[in-house]
């Protein structure tokens, strides 16, 4: 490394630490921080209060002009006093973190947003554990370990969590905001035109988004979600700017009252862990479940820093898929299969039924024969196909076997014959899988 290189490095690590401290101030609850301005690669920025409809204030940079700056507080105090003291970047970054947040990188702007909790210790979080219990029920655990990836790990990569029940009252949307009051301007809602809109500044660069599904409005939008899951880098634009590259760490979570097929999910998709959500019992929420919830916060994050993970990374997701496959996740693969998937499922169940076993072997041949016999539309290489990259089954090598065929002279309906060839088994665990 040249002289050059090496002061340019001193430089950045000099301006990160004075940047820093500066940044430390503005923690600080007074008045001064009105009037505060920064340059972020030639563009100014004004720290405002920006007010919010429940009468509290976010702290937030907006855009503000030198005309503006000259007419606010005049030329001589702007070129003596404001322009020399004004913090200056190179440009702005996302760097989400919670327990060491820098708000200035070398000599980059943090575009990510510190929250304003303190971790403190103490076991009173009783409002929170019910909400998280309720919410995650047999995956309490789990649930815990989502929230303390959350604040602990925010750039790893989370599958959807995808929150289902045709009843009301559940606490999906509590849920929603207990955790935008936890990461405050890092979370965000949307609906189908905000997502589909060229202007995704106001929620790409997000810790978490929420969305209903009565907000998904076009087909494919639940495609578009379930691929901003694992998506590393995306196109942050906003109107009158050009569009530049972000990295993407925004975690997804999705509410609907529809638990049959919200999104469309197929066998192989681990990006989604879909629950069904009870309903609350009568009474059992006070009108200010929230704001209690509110209250435990820095408990519940001292709880998550000191707390030991339930799992370890198995997925690029975190979770292996075994954990995020639920009988509601199960409920809407099925749901979306095709419907000569369901109709072969339900044929080899009701020959398993009437002739009283729990494995069926059948050749290629056997089932297409089966299948025209049933009036269920579908072709040898549909059949193969079924076979093949639905089941992921294998034919076993040529041998003998016994086939069932329809016999309508014994009192099954069917009847067993032994035959050579090569056949495929199946199990009726696996098949009442799919028609769950």
């Amino acid at each position: 490394m040249d002289n050059s290189e090496n002061n340019e490095a001193k430089n950045a690590s000099r301006n990160e630490e004075m940047y820093s401290n500066f940044f430390e101030k503005l923690a600080e609850p007074e008045e001064y921080k009105k009037g505060l301005f920064i340059d972020v690669n030639g563009q100014l920025r004004k720290l405002s209060q920006v007010p919010r409809a429940d009468g509290t204030f976010e702290q937030s940079y907006i855009p503000w002009t030198k005309e503006a700056l000259f007419r606010a507080y005049g030329g001589d105090f702007v070129r003596s006093r404001i322009y020399p003291e004004m913090p200056k970047f190179d440009g702005e970054k996302l760097f989400p973190a919670h327990v060491n947040f820098r708000p200035v990188i070398g000599r980059y702007l943090n575009s990510y947003h510190a929250i304003s909790w303190k971790p403190l210790p103490g076991a009173n979080w009783k409002n929170i554990e019910k909400l998280l219990r309720h919410i995650f029920g047999e995956q309490f655990q789990l649930g815990l370990d989502y929230f303390q990836l959350l604040y602990i790990h925010p750039t790893q990569k989370l599958p959807l969590l995808l929150l289902v029940s045709a009843e009301n009252n559940t606490g999906k949307s509590t849920l929603c905001n207990f955790i935008k009051v936890i990461f405050g301007q890092n979370v965000t809602g949307v609906n189908s035109e905000s997502l589909r809109s060229r202007f995704s500044s106001t929620w790409i660069n997000k810790l978490v988004v929420y969305v209903e599904e009565k907000l998904l409005d076009k087909e494919g939008d639940g495609e578009l979600l379930k691929n901003l899951v694992t998506e590393i880098t995306g196109q942050s634009e906003s109107k009158g700017k050009d569009r530049v590259e972000t990295d993407v760490y925004v975690k997804l979570i999705m509410t609907s009252n529809n638990e049959n097929n919200p999104i469309v999910i197929h066998e192989d998709d681990t990006r989604v862990w879909a629950i069904k959500v009870p309903p609350f019992g009568a009474g059992e929420l006070n009108p200010n479940f929230l704001e209690e919830c509110e209250k435990e916060i820095p408990y519940f994050l001292y709880f998550l820093l000191n707390r030991q993970m339930s799992t370890q990374k198995e997925d690029r997701l975190w979770f292996r898929r075994e954990l995020v496959v639920t009988d509601a996740w199960r409920k809407i693969v099925n749901y979306c299969r095709s419907s000569v998937e369901k109709q072969m499922a339900e044929l080899l169940l009701t020959i398993m039924e009437e002739c009283q076993v729990d494995t069926l072997k059948y050749s290629l041949a056997d089932l297409f024969m089966l299948a025209g016999t049933e009036k269920i539309r579908v072709d040898r290489p549909g059949i193969k196909l079924l076979l093949k990259e639905r089941w992921k089954m294998t034919a076993a090598e040529k041998g003998r076997y016994f086939r069932y065929s329809h016999n309508y002279s014994c009192s099954e309906g069917f009847s067993s014959i032994s035959v050579t060839g090569w056949y495929y088994t199946f199990r009726k665990a696996f098949l009442q899988t799919l028609t769950l």
